[in-house]
């Protein structure tokens, strides 16, 4: 599929969003009858009088398809490559091969898999997997020996409709690019990768059409392409075949403010040579071609490994301002390069808004924002309850939440530093004399360490628990079961009452995605 006809599709997903609109209950101020017209203007991938001229001016009523297997596109996401296994043999190609017609196509099959599927079931077509996942749930549940009253849909708790994202089209504020040999074969090519690692005939594509990333993240990518390719300096595809650019991290707020993260691999670069190159991109973006950028923060980080925390490899302020600031829920948050804050602002906004609405806090609730970043649901917590404590593994993090608490004029917060497992316990007195003490966690895909469930159930203040994950199929399903598990294998844990699940929510916050947030209330077992 060549650049017209992914015009097309861009067209075709636009004039769908517009007509799906109001059946999925989103804000008026995007709202779009069939044959009326859109009642407020709306920012599009091109301009709208070029959209509707390719479409031909021709909005079809769409028809609601059944829902099948072969709705569930292949669960496919772009990846960046580390150091491969030497030893490995050539594979051959696990995907036909990418060409320059095919490309956007194919990058668009891979990162926005449900982009030509109207909006209204994309939401229903989340709804039932998180429907399976709560099925196994329930099975898996009662081999563990909890007894379940399960609904009318056979469930063992009660799912609601998956709550969709204000925002469909460039909802992103975040963005990781990586760099690798493009469908024409040049070695620094900035986009996404489609194929896998292991496949030989895997390449790196533009962002050019995807319809969930911002315009502005799009430019600075394309930026960056140029000013790699001015450089001397190779991309680094594998650690061990040297090179040094690896990735671009891009992000932005509601305001406009823009953050880009350059990534190297500091191989054995004196510290000179990485001090000229900072100079160079400080040159390039400020002064230069790249100023048309307009970075408001921009860092580089030498990262040897394929993650590098602040601690391992500081973040080092290239040009601008050390941070940028998001608006959510009327509060502000200062985001440095390595924060986290949910990719969609306003899906964040109804997540927060959910998880305080099924936990039913109220002004004697103690909050316990277990693997809490940065802050951002204590915080939007913070104005309901009595006071909120965040408990976050990794300091930055923490460091990041009492700035943002500062910054909000927040009082009733408390951020801690440490394991879970380790700074609980500390706190089981003071929390006994707690009237009210809900927990939320909302960990990583590899979800909760097995202690911290332990730790958990044996802190009996904790009466309701609150679990967000976005993929609620892997990690976070054997948490749910050892939240819920009667036959519990640790002896320290063996006693104490289970929690068992009593509501879930979904919330789409990756609309055109596969991806999904689950909200799951669970709430401790009568004995």
């Amino acid at each position: 599929m060549g650049v017209t006809s992914m015009c097309c599709l861009a067209s075709r997903v636009w004039v769908r969003h517009l007509k799906t609109q109001a059946a999925c209950q989103l804000p008026r101020g995007s709202y779009f009858r069939p044959g009326g017209k859109a009642s407020a203007k709306i920012v599009v991938p091109l301009a709208e009088e070029n959209l509707l001229k390719i479409a031909g001016n021709s909005l079809r009523q769409t028809q609601l398809l059944e829902i099948t297997k072969e709705s569930h596109p292949r669960k496919t996401e772009p990846k960046s490559i580390g150091l491969k296994e030497k030893g490995k043999k050539a594979t051959p190609p696990l995907l036909p091969p990418v060409t320059e017609d095919t490309q956007f196509q194919r990058l668009a099959e891979s990162v926005t898999p449900l982009c030509e599927v109207p909006y209204f079931k994309q939401l229903v077509i989340k709804e039932q997997e998180c429907k399976k996942v709560l099925k196994e749930l329930g099975n898996r549940l009662s081999k563990a020996g909890m007894p379940l009253q399960r609904n009318f849909k056979k469930l063992p708790c009660v799912l609601e409709p998956t709550r969709p994202s204000p925002e469909l089209i460039g909802y992103r504020n975040k963005d990781e690019f990586g760099i690798h040999f493009g469908v024409d074969g040049n070695p620094k090519t900035v986009g996404f990768f489609v194929g896998r690692p292991l496949d030989p005939e895997m390449v790196c594509v533009p962002p050019t059409f995807l319809i969930n990333m911002r315009e502005k993240h799009k430019q600075i990518a394309q930026s960056f392409q140029k000013f790699i390719r001015q450089s001397p300096h190779e991309a680094c595809h594998r650690f061990d075949k040297g090179g040094v650019w690896r990735n671009l991290v891009v992000r932005s707020t509601a305001t406009g403010e823009k953050m880009a993260s350059v990534i190297i691999h500091p191989q054995q670069l004196p510290e000179d040579t990485i001090q000229e190159i900072m100079e160079e991109l400080r040159q390039y973006f400020i002064n230069g071609e790249g100023s048309e950028c307009e970075l408001d923060s921009l860092y580089l980080q030498a990262c040897p490994h394929t993650r590098c925390t602040r601690e391992q490899a500081p973040y080092r302020l290239v040009a601008g301002k050390e941070c940028i600031t998001e608006t959510c829920l009327d509060l502000y948050f200062q985001i440095s390069p390595d924060s986290f804050f949910q990719i969609n602002t306003k899906g964040a906004e109804v997540l927060y808004s959910t998880v305080k609405e099924i936990a039913e806090v109220s002004p004697v609730t103690t909050l316990l924002d277990i693997c809490c970043g940065t802050g951002t649901v204590s915080l939007a917590m913070a104005p309901h309850v009595r006071s909120t404590i965040g408990i976050d593994i990794t300091t930055g993090a923490v460091e990041d939440a009492k700035k943002n608490a500062a910054l909000n004029n927040i009082n009733n917060t408390i951020f801690i530093a440490g394991r879970a497992e380790k700074v609980l316990p500390r706190l089981t007195d003071e929390l006994a004399q707690c009237s009210d003490v809900v927990a939320v966690v909302n960990p990583a895909r590899a979800g909760l360490h097995p202690q911290v469930i332990r730790t958990i159930r044996k802190c009996e203040a904790i009466q309701k628990l609150i679990y967000v994950t976005c993929k609620p199929d892997g990690f976070a399903m054997e948490n749910f079961v050892k939240l819920g598990s009667k036959k519990i294998k640790s002896p320290k844990a063996r006693n104490t009452i289970p929690f068992i699940p009593k509501y879930a929510v979904p919330v789409d916050l990756f609309p055109h995605t596969s991806h999904n947030e689950l909200v799951m209330l669970f709430e401790r077992a009568k004995v």
